[in-house]
């Protein structure tokens, strides 16, 4: 009672808004551009920095050859050298970056799922500290055997619920600098594995600050961030959406004059002003087989991801063992070129029509690629701006085909 009551004072003594919030795009609306909303983007975004050390520290733990020149550095192939081939022709060492990848294919949907459930914020906690396990096991690993398996946990872990919890908790005037800093914070965690390898000398260490980097936005994400508003909603849930409010307003010291009761009464309607009802699974099914052209335009998008992928996970993880150029400063140009593309994207989709930046993009990124089997290795730097570009266009292939998955298909 003590401490509510310390509340309730703290509240009286902040300004207020002039009017009663009656509506979950109010609410979000009277926070934006605020302390608070720069805080959630911050702590939702550096999040992929843990999230791409993980996907592309590969190129570091088994590089082909001895293109990485630094010196004392220790690989995975220099702790165990002689892993024999799985099923006597399957490369070991690459089962390294593939198991992470199956471990994402197999199990990396059900933390969203689960969070429709139990709530965005609870799947985060658990996701980020069980990174930190992973990272764990894979940093103490006794054997290669079970690196293999702390790198199928990781996949497992991949996810991208903190960029729809920070969706859900600002307001869609302050989404493109949110898409930018999730662009930012993956580009600094990619650049950073290559001085990271060069500073600590082992593979192991990797992990290691991974690891601890994890740790930090677990403890961040327990302490200081709400449930996503959205998801209060949904769930009729007053008790955590008044969290969230006294957590805006503790942050940006204004009180808020919040109708509760009229927030949670009112659904998020369609354009038509209807309400959207709860759809199952079997009946997401059904309505793609009944719909021929939905059905059409889900396969040619995923396969447009599947290729997408494919490319950039090709380029990024085969950056350190090009036969031209500098290894470690390949792999940084190479994630460096990516922020761009997080920022041009979803402008270009604003300037001009989806297809037409589709069919652009993805036809930039095919020919760059196609480029480079004709341009000789000793034009060393005709080759690798044509590397370059092909993971700037990969990197917006992703970025668009992201963005009109959400747009072009039901919510429901």
């Amino acid at each position: 009672s003590n401490s509510m009551s310390e509340v309730s004072e703290t509240d009286a003594m902040m300004p207020k808004t002039n009017c009663k919030i009656t509506t979950i795009d109010q609410l979000l609306e009277s926070t934006k551009w605020s302390p608070f909303c720069f805080f959630v983007i911050f702590v939702q975004s550096i999040q992929w920095a843990v999230l791409a050390q993980m996907f592309v520290m590969t190129a570091y733990l088994t590089p082909a050859g001895d293109t990485i020149a630094i010196g004392s550095y220790k690989s995975v192939r220099d702790e165990w050298p002689e892993e024999p081939p799985i099923f006597g022709f399957m490369d070991s060492y690459k089962m390294i970056s593939s198991i992470a990848f199956l471990g994402n294919l197999l199990f990396g949907t059900i933390p969203n799922l689960l969070s429709d459930r139990f709530g965005r914020r609870k799947l985060l906690v658990i996701i980020l500290f069980g990174i930190v396990l992973a990272d764990t096991l894979c940093a103490l690993a006794p054997s290669f055997w079970v690196l293999i398996v702390g790198r199928f946990l990781q996949g497992c872990l991949l996810t991208a619920l903190n960029f729809v919890h920070c969706m859900e908790s600002i307001a869609p005037g302050c989404r493109f600098l949110a898409s930018c800093a999730f662009g930012l914070f993956w580009t600094i965690g990619y650049c950073l594995v290559a001085p990271e390898a060069l500073v600590v000398g082992s593979w192991r260490w990797l992990f290691g600050i991974n690891g601890f980097a994890a740790l930090v936005c677990a403890l961040l994400q327990l302490l200081l961030v709400p449930e996503s508003p959205y998801y209060c909603i949904a769930q009729n849930d007053r008790t955590k959406l008044e969290g969230f409010v006294r957590r805006s307003q503790w942050m940006n010291r204004r009180a808020y004059d919040v109708d509760f009761d009229a927030i949670l009464s009112k659904k998020k309607t369609d354009s038509k002003g209807e309400v959207p009802s709860e759809v199952t699974i079997g009946e997401s099914l059904s309505y793609f087989f009944k719909n021929p052209p939905v059905l059409l335009l889900m396969l040619v998008m995923g396969y447009s991801e599947i290729a997408t992928m494919l490319s950039y996970a090709g380029i990024s993880l085969a950056s350190t063992s090009l036969d031209v150029g500098d290894a470690n400063w390949n792999f940084v140009l190479s994630g460096l070129v990516e922020f761009p593309a997080y920022c041009v994207a979803p402008k270009l989709l604003d300037w001009f029509p989806s297809k037409f930046v589709m069919i652009s993009v993805l036809a930039c990124a095919s020919g760059s690629l196609v480029a480079l089997k004709f341009i000789p290795h000793n034009l060393t730097a005709l080759y690798l701006v044509f590397w370059l570009l092909s993971k700037f266009f990969a990197t917006s292939c992703y970025m668009t085909n992201l963005i009109l998955v959400a747009e072009l298909f039901p919510t429901n």
